[in-house]
């Protein structure tokens, strides 16, 4: 979308086509040029590079990634085809694509220091025997031109390089009391289910239900007939046999 956009200076500006008009504030001598041009305008804010927390401001240009400097961002292009298990001198010549694998396995309850990508190289295209034509990575295009007659001709252009296939996964997890309150009291909900279940199903669906049954209950009755007190070592000896 377009708009009439208003700057905050009157300054030499590359954002868009100026149209001539000057916006002044009340009676100020001074005001601001308007410009046509797409919303918003850019800034010139530099964006943050998500490198490793260094003191040393020299360190993006002396430092090398490989085992002993495995969070530099700089990759030498011959230790990479060598880490694939390929010649570089082979691969040079016929082409061939590279897939950069970065995994990120982050636990957010540690600083963020802690939280480093993996990486991980392979070949991704098939390297056949011998020279041929499929072997490696390559493409053609073709330049059309045609002479003073009139006759068309044509340049077919057979261009050979390396390919880099970035892929990049990651995951995270932060330890929450409220899941796992959740989870506990779920987990324990379907024990509870469960034995009501399996209790439904060996006292009324089985053959045998009532040798179940039996072991389940145990009925116990007062020692004197007539009287319906039970005596504390009768309520003692009342079990309940669960199967």
């Amino acid at each position: 979308m377009k708009a009439f956009l208003t700057l905050c200076a009157p300054r030499t500006v590359t954002a868009g086509v100026r149209t001539g008009r000057c916006l002044r504030a009340e009676n100020m001598q001074r005001g601001t040029c308007e410009i046509f041009a797409w919303c918003p305008v850019e800034t010139r804010s530099r964006p943050e590079t998500n490198v490793l927390d260094t003191k040393d401001r020299a360190y993006l240009r002396s430092c090398r990634f490989g085992p002993k400097d495995p969070y530099c961002p700089i990759f030498r292009l011959g230790s990479v085809v060598s880490w694939t298990g390929s010649d570089f001198q082979e691969i040079a010549l016929q082409g061939g694509v590279i897939g950069i694998q970065i995994e990120w396995d982050c636990d957010l309850d540690k600083a963020p220091s802690e939280c480093n990508p993996r990486y991980y190289f392979s070949r991704l295209d098939r390297r056949f025997p011998g020279n041929s034509v499929s072997s490696g990575y390559n493409f053609r295009f073709a330049k059309y031109y045609r002479d003073e007659a009139g006759v068309e001709f044509r340049t077919l252009i057979k261009a050979y390089g390396i390919r880099f296939d970035v892929l990049v996964n990651g995951r995270a997890g932060k330890f929450n009391i409220i899941p796992t309150i959740i989870n506990v009291g779920s987990g324990v909900a379907l024990m509870g289910v469960g034995s009501f279940f399996c209790d439904l199903i060996l006292i009324y669906f089985i053959k045998k239900s009532h040798f179940y049954r039996n072991k389940k209950f145990e009925e116990v009755r007062s020692g004197h007939p007539g009287n319906g007190k039970v005596t504390v070592e009768q309520l003692q000896n009342l079990q309940t046999v669960e199967a």
